[in-house]
């Protein structure tokens, strides 16, 4: 029997949040059998496996663990993927964790959806405060299904991958993959298999919790300036992508929407590299690489970043400084400086 949702946990070294994390996928006996959850187990050495084991026991009928090698996050998303027998699909990371009786509304509700992508909302949750920083709602009739390409964007909003659910056979239809070997690749999941969607339904549920301010999370500042060139790949990818797709592709919501996100990719990687980054982490000669990269294949976005400034009320045009005087311009020295008025 095809079940209704398969949820795709990567996992890699997270026995202190795994259990949280399944605690949460436990719904009412009659509603369990509509799920099938794909623990991927990516390596880890610590007791995760054995964590997800025990749930595999608990509920054989819909708890199932894949131990694998290393591969990073996508390689566990391609695996879920690969091996989904539900009608629809939605990751969920093994540090965040679902409300459990929003699920179970979603549940119900999604047994009477047919649509290629369901948004619900999501929280946003501190570590530290221990409470919710930030909801994600959409400005969309609950429950109605509406045509995807035609969405105004002001009333959707800007999404992340915590609200999206696909329909499996879209996916597999147009041989969606995740690249490998890289983290943040939950971007691609959100935004590369947009030009495919026809319908979508919004539910107005907060089933999604993400956790941030965790200690070593990749959207730590510190991890994201060590992992610019991952940033920068996913950036090439997009725009490889964007260009791959046919007119009658770029004429809708979802090119405009993949636009958007390209340019924040984009100006993430120059912001890192320029204004982030120290001089001994800061690597020209990659950085180089990437703009005349992006010269060739984004020329009027290549353009526009000579006019970005460091701030809005301070005029520097860095990339501009950094493309005519082959060096940064010096936010080493303003950041010293910073540092010791406010120390006085």
């Amino acid at each position: 029997m095809q079940k209704l949702l398969t949820i795709v946990i990567p996992t890699y070294n997270m026995q202190a949040y795994l259990n949280r994390c399944l605690d949460s996928l436990i719904v009412r006996d009659d509603l369990i059998s509509l799920i099938e959850v794909l623990i991927i187990n990516d390596g880890s050495k610590d007791n995760s496996s054995s964590i997800a084991h025990k749930y595999e026991e608990l509920y054989t009928q819909s708890f199932r663990v894949i131990d694998k090698e290393n591969g990073n996050y996508g390689s566990c998303v391609n695996r879920g993927l690969a091996e989904a027998t539900g009608k629809y699909i939605k990751v969920l990371d093994a540090d965040d964790w679902f409300d459990t009786d929003e699920f179970e509304k979603y549940l119900i509700a999604l047994e009477h959806l047919d649509a290629d992508m369901v948004l619900t909302g999501y929280n946003i949750v501190n570590a530290q405060e221990k409470a919710i920083c930030k909801t994600y709602r959409a400005n969309l009739n609950s429950g109605k299904a509406y045509d995807f390409q035609q969405l105004d964007y002001d009333r959707v909003g800007v999404w992340m991958m915590h609200a999206v659910t696909y329909r499996v056979e879209l996916l597999k239809a147009i041989n969606y993959f995740q690249t490998e070997g890289i983290s943040y690749t939950d971007t691609e999941w959100t935004y590369i298999p947009m030009h495919a969607v026809n319908t979508i339904v919004y539910v107005d549920y907060a089933v999604y919790q993400y956790l941030i301010g965790r200690d070593g999370q990749t959207m730590d500042t510190s991890v994201l300036v060590k992992s610019v060139w991952q940033h920068e790949h996913l950036a090439r990818r997009l725009i490889l992508h964007a260009e791959s797709l046919s007119e009658d592709e770029k004429k809708g919501f979802g090119f405009l929407t993949l636009e958007r996100q390209i340019k924040y990719v984009v100006d993430l990687v120059y912001i890192i590299c320029l204004l982030k980054q120290d001089s001994s982490q800061f690597n020209n000669d990659k950085l180089v690489e990437f703009d005349l990269f992006l010269k060739e294949h984004k020329p009027d976005y290549y353009h526009l970043l000579a006019h970005k400034r460091i701030k809005p009320f301070f005029p520097v045009f860095y990339v501009r400084f950094w493309r005519n005087h082959k060096r940064r311009f010096p936010v080493d020295f303003l950041r010293n400086v910073y540092r010791k008025l406010n120390s006085r």
